[in-house]
Parts: structure tokens; sequence; C-alpha cells
């Protein structure tokens, strides 16, 4: 017989900061993270943080910044209930202005050979999570546009989407970043 864990409560909201949108965005290939160290210690408010990434030798996250409001990161819960399995699928959308040719060759890097990438994201309320830790991220969208006024500017959004992540986006530890660039 399986064991369950037991239903854990949510504490009411107090007024924190609840800021939308994403300031940027650590982005690695999927096979140079080597290993991650996730808390399971059984306690609710604590489990499920990143507080170590060890990269394969000379690797490192590359950084991705976005004009405000532009970028976002999403997760949806998708299941069967009669098969009972569940898996999350997470999606990272970046937001670009202004074609450009550096813009263009790191996009191109990114859908290079179906690459999978694993990514940090930071939000606007300074917490950070990371998004495709099971099976990785990969190009899933990209559509670049002149758009048909000069006042509408150009757009460069690039999506990146994981299917059937076997868990929840992970919280990042703040304090190993640095070392990850």
């Amino acid at each position: 017989m399986a064991v369950c864990s037991a239903v854990v409560g949510i504490p009411k909201d107090c007024g924190d900061n609840n800021l939308g949108a994403i300031k940027r965005a650590l982005i690695a290939s999927f096979e140079d993270v080597t290993a991650l160290t996730v808390t399971s210690t059984g306690a609710a408010d604590t489990d499920g943080e990143v507080t170590a990434v060890t990269m394969a030798a000379t690797t490192t996250f590359e950084e991705f910044t976005f004009p405000k409001d532009t970028s976002m990161f999403s997760q949806a819960w998708s299941g069967d209930l009669v098969a009972d399995t569940h898996s999350y699928s997470q999606t990272l959308e970046m937001g670009f202005r202004r074609i450009d040719l550096r813009k263009r060759n790191a996009i191109m890097l990114l859908a290079a050979g179906r690459r999978d990438l694993i990514a940090i994201v930071e939000d606007f309320n300074g917490d950070y999570w990371m998004l495709g830790s099971d099976q990785g991220l990969r190009l899933s969208a990209n559509e670049t546009t002149t758009n048909n006024t000069r006042a509408a500017g150009q757009q460069m959004p690039v999506t990146l989407t994981s299917e059937n992540e076997r868990h929840m986006m992970y919280q990042v530890d703040p304090a190993i970043i640095a070392g990850l660039l």
C-alpha cells in the first residue's frame, strides 16, 4: 500500500508583494547541469528549494534581460484522473524589442539541434524559480515582426516550453545565483 502525505494548509496571504512579470532569465543547456540539490525535509514550508546546482566544467548559465512588462512564466497542471497520473507544463515567454543581429543569433542558438534547456527566472518579487528541471525546455515559438506602424515597434518574442515535468517548478536559493553566471 502506498504511503500518502497529509494535506497541508496554506496560511492567509497578508498582503506581501504580488508583482507580476519577470526581471530576467538565466538559461543553460540542460545537459550542462549535472546535479541539483533540492530540499526534501518533509516540512511543507521548506521542501522544493534548489540549494545547489552543479555544472559541467567551464559551463555557466547565460543571462537574458527584458524590457519592463514584456516577459512571464507559467505552469499548468495536467493529469488523467482514471490513470491517476499528473505532470506540469512550464512555459517561459521572453519579450525582446527591436530586431538586431545579437538577438537573432542568440535565438538561433536556443533553437539549435532541438536543444533542451533549463531556466532560472527572477520575478519582480525578488524570488527565483527553476523551469525545465526534469526534462528541459525547448524553443516552442518565435515570431519576429516589424509590426505595421512605426509606433508599434519591432518585437522578437521567444517562448520556451517543457511538458510533462514530474515536479512543480522549484524555488531557487538566491545565494547561489551569482555562482551560476
